[in-house]
């Protein structure tokens, strides 16, 4: 599949595409992991938790590096090695593991809030 990928671009669209995940793509990851990490310390105020998106964010950046490796072995010989597909696809699901758990991080930092909120306000009601 990765190989069909590849093959149905030219040179031209896999130098595109090999650019985009040099610099787009890494900024990308970069403002995503700042704007999780901002929520996640606001909701749930603990630096530790901003472990995860790091790690999901470094992940990223590892799976770019993978395919960019496999661009550079398909344009020099026309293949690309089982391993190194392998490797990029255990780094993309370490990714998106990681990527679950800061959402699921953020979920539970909303619910928090909202839980919190709605303490304060029937205690007003109270007094």
């Amino acid at each position: 599949m990765v190989q069909d990928f590849f093959a149905a671009r030219n040179q031209e669209q896999l130098h595109c595409y090999s650019q985009f995940l040099k610099v787009w793509d890494i900024i990308f990851a970069m403002i995503y992991t700042l704007m999780y990490g901002s929520w996640i310390l606001y909701l749930l105020n603990k630096k530790i938790y901003l472990v995860i998106p790091i790690l999901g964010m470094i992940a990223d950046w590892s799976e770019n590096f993978s395919e960019i490796l496999m661009i550079q072995s398909y344009v020099t010989s026309g293949s690309i090695t089982q391993s190194l597909v392998s490797l990029g696809s255990g780094i993309n699901s370490f990714k998106w593991i990681m990527s679950s758990l800061t959402y699921v991080l953020v979920i539970i930092g909303i619910i928090v809030a909202i839980r919190s909120f709605l303490m304060k306000k029937n205690r007003v009601r109270y007094l």
